[in-house]
């Protein structure tokens, strides 16, 4: 496995790698921000089905400052994408990808009717300047960071961009909880109620299926279920997948999406609905 810090390495390495063996090769893109789990794992081995070459950014927080010692996590990271036969791994500090300052970001306005809240000026920002800077063939993203996912793919359409962006499935604990590094540092009272969320996820999932439509009601049900639980709710809405726009009459396509905090700890999880 390769590993590259700076652009220029990075340009370096995915000449030889884009160009090996006398031809073009597809290359794909994982975007991360490290401490990997098996979700994360789900993603690079559907990327290395997709592709030939399988690229695994480590990007930094917007807050988030690097230097050049390599810590325990990082080290533990590097470890993991190895085992899964990722051929490149980046790990750029934010002054390699920010060099006039994370404030130069780019603006992105919803209509004000959509439901979620306009993306993280930042976070777009960083996945384009990565898309320019691999140019991938296609983008992976895990089914958790769905609204991101949504987000992002709408950016690479408005801008004519080739790269393909496609999910992945969740990967799930046998108590329905998605895999995510969250619920592993939970204590076993408080992982005890979380799957009440993908149980009441299903449930609403359920009620659309056979034939309930009245999509507020159905919300304020889901959202009584989750409170009684001990939640606090901070989202639990009924989503047109195709846009994150309430759910219609006329919808065929649903995200039904719960984000809560329990204990201090916020958790969010989303699931898909096909009529």
């Amino acid at each position: 496995m390769r590993i590259a810090h700076t652009a220029q390495k990075l340009a370096e390495q995915l000449d030889t790698l884009r160009h090996s063996a006398g031809r073009r090769r597809c290359i794909s893109m994982v975007t991360t921000r490290g401490g990997f789990h098996d979700g994360h794992g789900a993603v690079m081995n559907a990327a290395k089905t997709m592709s030939d070459v399988v690229v695994v950014v480590i990007a930094p927080g917007a807050s988030q400052r690097q230097d050049n010692v390599v810590s325990a996590p990082e080290f533990q990271d590097i470890g993991y994408v190895e085992q899964h036969q990722v051929d490149l791994l980046f790990i750029p500090s934010d002054e390699e990808l920010f060099p006039l300052g994370m404030e130069h970001t780019t603006a992105v306005h919803l209509p004000a009717e959509a439901d979620q809240p306009a993306p993280d000026g930042y976070r777009l920002t960083l996945h384009l300047k990565l898309i320019h800077m691999i140019q991938p063939d296609i983008m992976l993203w895990g089914e958790p960071n769905f609204v991101e996912y949504h987000h992002v793919r709408k950016l690479v359409t408005d801008l004519g961009i080739s790269t393909q962006v496609q999910c992945i499935p969740s990967i799930r604990h046998a108590n329905g909880v998605a895999v995510a590094s969250a619920y592993e540092h939970l204590d076993e009272d408080t992982r005890a109620i979380i799957p009440i969320l993908f149980e009441t996820l299903q449930n609403t999932a359920h009620a659309i299926k056979h034939g309930a439509r009245h999509y507020a009601k159905i919300e304020k049900t889901g959202r009584l279920a989750l409170r009684e639980a001990g939640f606090s709710i901070n989202k639990f809405c009924i989503l047109d997948e195709t846009d994150l726009k309430p759910a219609t009459p006329e919808t065929t396509q649903f995200r039904i999406l719960g984000d809560v905090s329990l204990n201090g700890q916020t958790l969010s999880d989303s699931i898909g609905l096909t009529l």
